[in-house]
């Protein structure tokens, strides 16, 4: 099978709006149409578009710590909070989305929280 792609256009409207309007998947209930023209591609056949594809940029965070026993928390918090507004603000000035991080850690998830992180469900990620 041949494919090709190309960008979302206006002429794509009217059968996003049917194809949103007729989907079943909650999540893609009250998507305008016109979000898929910045960043969307139509992936087509020789019959037209099979579907549509975005792609958007996402910032990926790590952080390490010192251990315990050399951490002064109060000064953690206030660095981290300092730091996240730095690269957020930065990190939308160049185009991204989001930002994700890993954590199995109850006191760095409830802190994030304040930075309006919430936990993903039904996020499926691959490095390439």
């Amino acid at each position: 099978m041949h494919i090709e792609l190309r960008k979302a256009e206006e002429k794509d409207l009217a059968r996003l709006s049917e194809w949103i309007a007729a989907d079943t998947c909650p999540q893609h209930k009250g998507v305008e149409p016109e979000w898929w023209l910045d960043g969307g591609f139509a992936v087509e056949n020789a019959s037209g578009p099979v579907f549509y594809l975005k792609f958007e940029n996402v910032m990926r965070c790590y952080i390490q710590f010192a251990p315990d026993v050399e951490r002064d928390q109060q000064v953690t918090k206030l660095a981290l909070k300092e730091a996240f507004y730095q690269v957020a603000i930065g990190a939308k000035a160049n185009g991204y989305k989001e930002i994700i991080y890993d954590s199995e850690s109850p006191a760095l998830i409830g802190f994030m929280k304040q930075f309006g992180f919430k936990e993903a469900t039904n996020n499926f990620l691959v490095r390439i």
